[in-house]
């Protein structure tokens, strides 16, 4: 039985990307509509979800935003007023609360290993071909604490993989929205967006891929916390004492 199960799972994920990637058809177009016109109104009036510095979004847009609950997805979905397609790992399609709402969005699967995700970064490259909006969260998975994770080189480096504005979102709120193993509560979310940046800023004076993806990794979880008006899991592990030396 759970065996069919994982099965069943893996066809569906794989079906996911498949969908990802091609045109939009009538019934996906409308299931946005559906879920802009009747889901996103309660969601954001229930939240109080508000923009900040949100620039005019015309054309793609991949969107790189912290991680702080499983409702960051819905969040976002209510308050930008274009379909956004998610790069998410397969352990979200397993929520009870939103697996549902990850299906019906098309959310497209990552493997938490890396391994196959050739059929993702197609499926997230035809998207933004087609002029839409990409979101990741490069922290790879919800914090805990409710600090900022290290960014993942490898979670950037798929927003990287394709020539579009790196769009950063810092949300808030979420945490107390929706903590890890609590119940939902209805706090205020405020989504607050940076200046877009394009690779040539993220990629200045790097010497080869590896460094091209470590300073874009710095630069876009810099970016993060200070929209968020925390610290950067990289700047505290910079500020912290080396091991077995004594604090002053």
């Amino acid at each position: 039985m759970a065996d069919d199960r994982a099965l069943r799972f893996d066809r569906g994920t794989r079906e996911e990307r498949l969908a990802a990637e091609s045109a939009p058809g009538p019934l996906r177009r409308l299931s946005w509509w559906v879920f802009w016109w009747l889901v996103a109104p309660p969601v954001r009036l229930l939240f109080r979800i508000r923009c900040v510095g949100l620039p005019e979004l015309r054309g793609p847009y991949v969107i790189v935003a912290n991680h702080a609950s499983h409702l960051d997805p819905l969040l976002l979905g209510a308050g930008l007023p274009r379909r956004i397609t998610f790069l998410m790992t397969v352990l979200h399609f397993r929520s009870a609360r939103l697996g549902w709402f990850f299906r019906w969005q098309r959310v497209i699967p990552l493997e938490v290993r890396g391994l196959g995700n050739r059929a993702a970064l197609r499926a997230a490259k035809a998207v933004l071909e087609r002029g839409e909006l990409l979101t990741i969260f490069p922290e790879g998975a919800v914090t805990r604490d409710g600090g900022l994770y290290l960014g993942n080189p490898g979670a950037v480096s798929l927003a990287l993989a394709n020539d579009v504005p790196i769009l950063p979102c810092y949300i808030d709120g979420a945490r107390e929205a929706a903590p890890i193993g609590g119940r939902v509560r209805l706090r205020p979310i405020t989504l607050r967006f940076g200046e877009p940046l394009d690779h040539e800023r993220l990629f200045a004076d790097a010497t080869d891929r590896r460094d091209r993806l470590r300073r874009a990794t710095r630069i876009l979880m810099d970016r993060i916390a200070e929209l968020g008006g925390v610290t950067s899991r990289e700047v505290e592990l910079e500020s912290a004492p080396p091991a077995g030396v004594p604090q002053a």
